[in-house]
């Protein structure tokens, strides 16, 4: 397997079309919006040498007969399928970010095992063993493969083949005897810049005058009429103007790095090309990369919650309020809400059913459930890690202020918590839990902290309720005589 460096001097020497905030990336590998996925990514390989991992990032591959990194695995049983589900939510909490490229890309190889296998089986065309092909030279090389599922869409109440621009679904606008030419667009895909292969599908089921739209393949980043736009959320742009890594929370890899990916008539080659007008397998395919996604997305979300959790509960140890009753109860809260979405993932795997192909599938119903209690189990996270951690998420001071000579007495001194933890060390954990429950707005935490806590309405809520009141009017309901 790969070394992470390896991994990074292969994103370098591509050199994918990429356009941020308006402006041509030169070398994607350096930009701050970018640098910090490919860390993340990059830590896919570190910790899969580490022998103590082995077992849960590392996997003999039934194909080529060598250890491979899990996420490049085919899965062949029901544990394989807990294996990926314990694999995210242990990996999420050493980078807090995204490794969407290997996460989607290998729910993506999984589901085109899978369906490859049933358009061969039904027409005796040959995507299976291309496929198969293509699966054996990215375990070979330990590629970064990302899945490219999502179109554009345009008008969401039209079906593909009725949309005013053809383009907003990606399709065939021809083909030649050694490949085809696509055009349109995959929206929002994550670290589809930093990968070495994209695995591109339809998103959803398809008629048979959709024939254009029912297209999968594998193509580089880098491929001639491919462009990146990259996505712009408001903590990013403060990554192109301050350099101090205090003030991020998240430095090393807190950038999602997700791009639209704009197909301006690219040329597929034959042998990477999986699914050329098979419309009625269109539905399949899409269900199949949902469900396996889920499993890892619902897993990862728990692992970020964990996470969450642990910052909010060092905030609290900052602020001196980690003995609150009220505090500890909102801890248990997120642990509580990010358990019951694991479970059910992990469930949904122990109930997953085999493919004819040999791919295990988990079960739907579960896995659908574990996905969205797993989105539930982020926003509360989200809400209570506010709480506990307080205004200072919207009013820390940034390292230039600490180094500011005129002010930086001032800093320290109005900004500290508990005596025997540093200002910076506060502020440091205030930063990351602004990051980690996705605060580019000072509306939801000042909603929560202004004019008093949660805390101080529900103290006098519970002041305000006449209890003895009701208390006589429900033993006298019931008949008690005292």
């Amino acid at each position: 397997m790969k070394s992470a460096q390896d991994y990074k001097d292969s994103i370098r020497a591509m050199k994918p079309v990429v356009y941020a905030f308006g402006e041509k990336v030169e070398q994607v590998c350096d930009h701050p919006t970018f640098a910090p996925t490919l860390n993340a990514i990059g830590l896919t390989y570190e910790m899969a040498k580490d022998t103590e991992n082995e077992t849960l990032m590392a996997v003999k591959s039934p194909f080529t007969g060598t250890m491979i990194n899990r996420f490049l695995h085919i899965c062949q049983s029901q544990e394989d399928l807990i294996q990926r589900g314990e694999l995210g939510k242990f990996f999420t909490p050493y980078h807090g970010a995204c490794i969407g490229a290997r996460c989607a890309g290998t729910a993506a190889l999984n589901a085109l095992y899978a369906t490859t296998h049933d358009i061969d089986k039904k027409n005796g065309t040959d995507y299976h063993e291309r496929f198969v092909n293509f699966l054996k030279y990215a375990q070979n090389e330990d590629l970064v493969c990302s899945g490219a599922i999502t179109d554009a869409k345009g008008d969401r109440s039209l079906s593909p083949g009725r949309q005013a621009d053809p383009d907003v679904y990606l399709h065939v606008v021809e083909k030649q005897s050694d490949g085809i030419i696509v055009r349109g667009a995959k929206a929002h895909q994550s670290g589809a810049a930093l990968a070495n292969f994209a695995l591109v599908a339809p998103t959803v089921n398809l008629k048979e005058n959709e024939k254009q739209f029912a297209v999968a393949f594998a193509v580089p980043p880098n491929a001639q009429g491919i462009i990146h736009l990259a996505e712009a959320p408001a903590p990013n742009a403060r990554r192109l103007h301050v350099q101090d890594e205090m003030d991020f929370g998240n430095f090393a890899y807190g950038v999602h790095g997700s791009t639209h990916m704009i197909f301006d008539d690219v040329f597929i080659p034959e042998e990477m090309v999986f699914m050329c007008g098979e419309y009625e397998f269109a539905g399949e395919l899409a269900a199949n990369f949902g469900h396996l996604q889920r499993l890892a997305s619902a897993c990862c979300k728990c692992g970020h919650c964990d996470l969450t959790c642990g910052a909010a509960a060092v905030a609290a140890d900052y602020n001196g309020c980690e003995k609150m009753s009220h505090i500890r109860d909102k801890l248990v809260e997120i642990s509580f809400q990010s358990a019951l979405a694991y479970g059910s993932a992990l469930a949904s795997g122990y109930k997953g059913h085999r493919h004819a192909s040999g791919v295990y599938i988990p079960d739907p119903l579960l896995v659908n459930a574990a996905k969205l209690q797993a989105v539930e189990a982020v926003w509360i996270a989200a809400k209570l890690a506010g709480e506990i951690t307080g205004g200072i998420i919207d009013t820390a001071p940034t390292q230039k202020d600490f180094n500011n000579p005129h002010i930086a007495r001032y800093v320290d001194k109005y900004f500290r918590g508990k005596n025997s933890v540093s200002t910076e060390n506060r502020v440091r954990i205030a930063r990351l839990v602004e990051y980690l429950i996705g605060q580019g707005s000072i509306i939801p935490t000042e909603s929560s902290q202004g004019a008093g806590p949660s805390a101080v309405q529900r103290l006098v809520i519970r002041q305000s309720t006449n209890v003895n009141y009701l208390k006589r009017r429900a033993k006298e309901m019931a008949g008690i005589k005292e």
